[in-house]
Order: C-alpha cells, then sequence, then structure tokens
C-alpha cells in the first residue's frame, strides 16, 4: 500500500513492493497473477473491507437518514483524503482501463461485489429516508451513485495541486464536500423542506 500510494501503480515494480514486503520476488507470483491482481488484493482487504467496516458503525449511530448521509461523507472525507488518503489512490487507479484489462476475472467480480456492497448500503440509508418522508426523489441506487461519484471527483481533483480542485482557486475538498454535501441533502429534501438536518 505505501508503494501504491506513494509512486502510484505504473511506477510501482514487483521488485520495490518485494523489497519493501521483504520477500523474493518469485515469493509474489506464489499469491498474485499480476501487479494488477496485487494491486486489486490490496484495494479489496484495505480499502473496500475497511471503508465498510467504519461506514457500518458510523451508520449505527445515525439517528435518520440526512444524518447518515453525512456521516458516509464525513467518513469518505476522513479515510480517502485524511492520513489513510493511500486508499483513495487505490481506488481512482483501479477504475483505470489498464489495471481492470490485467485482472482476473475473478478479482473484477469481487472488486464489482465489494463495490456494489458500499452503494447498497448507502442506497439502503436513502431509501429509509424516502420511507419516512425526509428524502423524495430518485430511488436509493442511483442516488448513492451519485454520492460517490461526486465524493470519488472532489478527492480526485484534490489530488491535482494547482491543477486540481480549483485549479489554484485554494478550494479546500474538505469544504467542498461538506458543500456538496448540503446541496445533495436540498436536493433530497420534500418540496418546500429546507437542508435535512
Amino acid at each position: 500500500m505505501r508503494c501504491f500510494g506513494a509512486r502510484g501503480y505504473d511506477t510501482t515494480t514487483l521488485d520495490e513492493i518485494a523489497k519493501s514486503a521483504e520477500v523474493a520476488k518469485g515469493t509474489l507470483y506464489l499469491y498474485f497473477q499480476s501487479k494488477a491482481d496485487l494491486f486489486a488484493s490490496l484495494l479489496l482487504e484495505r480499502g473496500f473491507d475497511y471503508f465498510s467496516e467504519v461506514l457500518e458503525e458510523r451508520f449505527a449511530a445515525c439517528e435518520d437518514a440526512p444524518a447518515a448521509i453525512r456521516a458516509f461523507c464525513k467518513c469518505f472525507a476522513e479515510l480517502c483524503l485524511g492520513d489513510r488518503h493511500g486508499m483513495f489512490e487505490l481506488f481512482v487507479q483501479l477504475d483505470r482501463g489498464d489495471i481492470a484489462r490485467d485482472l482476473s476475472p475473478e478479482l473484477k467480480r469481487e472488486v464489482r461485489r465489494r463495490l456494489d456492497r458500499i452503494l447498497e448500503r448507502i442506497a439502503a440509508e436513502i431509501d429509509r429516508g424516502r420511507e419516512t418522508g425526509e428524502f423524495e426523489g430518485p430511488e436509493g441506487r442511483r442516488s448513492a451513485g451519485v454520492l460517490w461519484v461526486f465524493c470519488v471527483g472532489v478527492a480526485h481533483l484534490s489530488k491535482g495541486g494547482e491543477r486540481g480542485l480549483g485549479g489554484g482557486l485554494e478550494l479546500d475538498p474538505h469544504q467542498v464536500l461538506e458543500d456538496g454535501t448540503d446541496q445533495f441533502l436540498r436536493a433530497m429534501a420534500p418540496a418546500g423542506g429546507g437542508v435535512a438536518s
């Protein structure tokens, strides 16, 4: 994770990973078919699973659906923009065509299944809000996808330095994420309802 987070997928070599892990390069091939498979396996274990665990803890503490959406966005900011930002680097790089092309079919399915699990969990909170009248608008899965893409987009742009978020306008990605969450909640609120709590 340190190697991929620091150097990116393209420039990280299996030689570097083996050296960092203090194993022979051949040992890596006993467990992984390719660099892409090693990368995806790492993302599944250290990315999606950890993200899901933390998200469940946050959702359990929420009394209503709007609070759950705020909890998701805060969780995303902490894990993907904060100290564990290497996790986000893995999320973004996994979407690249060359990595996806090199993944074994089993890992492709597993990556999709784990991302779907996160999206379904967010969708369940949105649908709960629709059932209680806190939200209206698109069904939960569609709205969860929009929210996920927004969060990933903010995090992705925040990594680009002056060419990134705001193109040198000095926008704080945490503030953009918070403002975007407010906008999402306004859009989901019942007509005349204002911002959900």
